[in-house]
């Protein structure tokens, strides 16, 4: 004895046609956050509470020749240095917001390891 085959379409439930679209755009918001500006002054005063953290800071690039660093400063002289120096080495004299992860020690210091650098106020010499 045969039997014909014969296709069933089973219906599906809407949350499973939903979640994945759901989940798709929690991971695009997730990713287009955009990373908190924190002033030097507060990075300064609060260090702890930065440490560890991705940020944003804006500052006037300064560098000092032995040994050779770069750092960010404010008008009232609040730094933060930047690590690596080849992510602000062109731009000593300018105005810029670097974007990286902040580190804050006794034994190192406050460091911005850079991940972005735009240039603000860019005056060609």
């Amino acid at each position: 004895m045969s039997y014909a085959y014969q296709s069933k379409t089973v219906p599906r439930h809407p949350v499973r046609l939903v979640l994945p679209a759901v989940v798709a755009l929690a991971v695009l918001a997730a990713c287009s956050e955009t990373t908190k500006e924190i002033p030097l002054a507060t990075l300064v005063a609060q260090q702890a509470e930065y440490n560890g953290q991705t940020l944003s800071a804006t500052g006037i690039v300064r560098t000092f020749e032995e040994p050779r660093h770069y750092w960010i400063e404010d008008d009232d002289l609040n730094r933060v240095a930047i690590e690596p120096d080849e992510a602000v080495s062109n731009y000593v004299g300018e105005r810029v917001r670097v974007t990286g992860n902040y580190r804050a020690d006794r034994e190192t210091g406050r460091i911005l390891m850079a991940t972005e650098v735009i240039v603000l106020d860019y005056e060609p010499n």
